[in-house]
């Protein structure tokens, strides 16, 4: 509809044109117009310049028009590149996390006495009372039951099962794990086991006359042969001497958070004890 108003405008708006350039050419220069032809074109010049207004005003419009096209147009494809940017931006700070993360381990790696293996975390276990992880590396990587798990921040826990391509890890909150322990300022000894049903850890087998206290940090001793002495295993969060027995509750926070654990690396010091799965083989 409006396409047709816009035609006969324009059709009309020619068509004035037409006669008044006739006009002009047959009226003889050098004098005056005459009467009519002054009746005549104070008559069609000012419709004239109506459709000449016109014009141009539907030309503005169409520019305008026009460079609201242009404009929508480049504000998508701005859209679109701020998105991939984004995208991209975010891709580049996990990388750059990842890159921090295997550079700590690489240089604890270079740091334990012995040979290591980096892993990736690739599943939790689905039990909420028993505290597992699954890795991607298995017995074709040298891996054996009872080996130790470890970040750069301390202890994770050791290897409880393995197959061909991948291992389940006891973490060191999980009631099955045990290290025999010790407090960095009095040194006094215990076992480091995982609190059933909870995050923490306690320490076992410290007499009440022991020198422990809140924020003491415990770490690894060594004597068990399997882990190396002086790993961090957590600071102690609160001590019990009310409870029933010969021994204080120790209850300690681990230093590895091992609900964000993404990569670990396996120490490969095969345990005093020989593998049961291996004597069962055998």
């Amino acid at each position: 509809m409006v396409i047709k108003k816009l035609r006969t405008i324009l059709l009309v708006w020619l068509a004035l044109l037409a006669f008044l350039a006739l006009f002009t050419s047959v009226t003889r220069s050098g004098r005056d117009y005459f009467l009519l032809e002054s009746s005549l074109v104070d008559g069609i010049l000012p419709v004239f310049s109506v459709f000449t207004s016109i014009k141009t005003g539907f030309g503005s419009l169409w520019t305008h028009y026009v460079f609201l096209t242009q404009t929508q147009q480049e504000n998508k494809l701005l859209k679109k590149q701020l998105v991939q940017l984004n995208q991209e931006n975010i891709r580049l700070r996990e990388a750059a996390s990842a890159n921090e993360r295997l550079r700590k381990l690489l240089q604890l790696k270079g740091e334990l006495p012995g040979p290591s293996q980096v892993a990736e975390v690739v599943g939790r276990g689905p039990s909420p009372f028993l505290q597992t992880i699954y890795i991607n590396k298995g017995r074709k990587d040298g891996l054996s039951r009872g080996m130790p798990v470890l970040l750069p921040d301390g202890v994770v826990g050791r290897l409880e099962k393995t197959s061909s391509l991948f291992s389940q890890v006891v973490l060191l909150n999980d009631p099955a794990f045990a290290v025999d322990c010790l407090a960095q300022r009095s040194r006094v000894r215990g076992v480091l086991t995982g609190i059933p049903g909870g995050g923490n850890c306690q320490v076992k087998y410290i007499a009440r006359t022991e020198d422990i206290r809140a924020g003491d940090i415990m770490v690894t001793s060594g004597l068990d042969q399997v882990f190396p002495k002086g790993l961090i295993l957590g600071r102690v969060l609160r001590v019990d001497s009310k409870v029933k027995g010969m021994f204080l509750f120790v209850e300690v926070v681990p230093e590895c958070k091992t609900s964000q654990i993404e990569e670990v690396l396996i120490f490969r010091q095969k345990p005093p004890i020989p593998d049961q799965d291996t004597t069962q083989d055998g």
